[in-house]
């Protein structure tokens, strides 16, 4: 009897193993980092934002969805003035009370970093993108009704101040959330990894020709383009004897509106017979040709 129990339990636990694997997720949300254990998916056909919470397997759980309304002109925001909400993958940088806030903004409101890299890459303008709360007096609120601006109900943004992490919480902007089985999102989170650990083995190995095999041709820092990166990295790389490098709190977001295109932060360690540093890194890679390729780096 002990012997079929144990058979039992153990079918029972690969068939919910099985199940689990095949629950949808949001496809945007690869690798939220187990510090910061939140992300926000903002739907903008449908006027929802939901609030997901990272589990510890890396797959995330849906935990509350909250009624938006977006820009008066809808989304995919190109020129300041445009009344779009952007689309794109946002930090939440701050946070502003009710008695720094006109009435307008209601109880709070936490700006994000529009226009990013990538906004101004592509030549977006504008500023002052913010998820904020609606006017005091205000009784109903159409879908379209910002400026470009996130607006949620007083409750709502009283609420949502639990899962944020300011300064480290993300806001995935986007027509339309795509899902994938959790099994498809842990097949692509290990390719990234696995992508980012031979970059940096590359690094440290001192292996220039290596290093830039992970580099796409169109690549650009905040200041140079791949040929200018490349014979920078040579003349510093060369000067070294050793290069040490560790990165925590990987996050990695799916960027919508981009074809197999990736945002990856993490904070990076780097150590040398030179020079020491430690701070935020962020690059955004691109599947070319089935290899992630760096098309931008930068930090901050």
């Amino acid at each position: 009897m002990k012997v079929l129990g144990a058979i039992l339990a153990l079918i029972i636990a690969t068939h919910s193993s099985a199940a689990f694997d095949e629950v949808l997720q949001p496809a945007e949300l690869i690798e939220v980092p187990s510090r910061y254990q939140h992300a926000l998916v903002a739907e903008l056909r449908t006027g929802n934002l939901h609030i997901y919470r990272r589990l510890s397997d890396g797959s995330v759980m849906l935990i509350d969805t909250m009624p938006i309304s977006i820009g008066k002109q809808g989304y995919g925001k190109q020129i300041e003035g445009d009344a779009k909400t952007p689309i794109g993958v946002y930090r939440i940088t701050s946070y502003l009370t009710d008695e720094q806030l006109d009435d307008f903004y209601g109880n709070a409101a936490y700006p994000v970093n529009y226009p990013n890299v990538w906004d101004k890459r592509l030549g977006r303008t504008g500023s002052g993108i913010w998820l904020h709360a609606e006017p005091y007096e205000q009784k109903t609120r159409p879908l379209r009704d910002s400026d470009g601006c996130i607006v949620l109900s007083n409750n709502d943004i009283d609420k949502l101040a639990e899962y944020l992490d300011v300064g480290y919480t993300h806001v995935i902007s986007t027509p339309e959330m795509q899902l994938l089985t959790r099994s498809a999102v842990a097949q692509r989170r290990s390719q990234l990894k696995d992508t980012l650990s031979a970059w940096i083995a590359s690094w440290e190995q001192l292996d220039h020709d290596a290093y830039m095999s992970f580099y796409a041709d169109d690549f650009h820092s905040d200041d140079m383009n791949f040929e200018q990166w490349e014979a920078y990295k040579q003349r510093v790389n060369s000067l070294k004897t050793y290069i040490d490098v560790e990165f925590s709190e990987l996050g990695l977001y799916a960027y919508p509106g981009e074809d197999n295109m990736v945002l990856a932060e993490f904070y990076q360690s780097y150590d040398s017979s030179n020079y020491r540093s430690k701070g935020w890194k962020r690059l955004l890679l691109r599947l070319d040709n089935d290899q992630w390729k760096i098309i931008y780096e930068g930090g901050g």
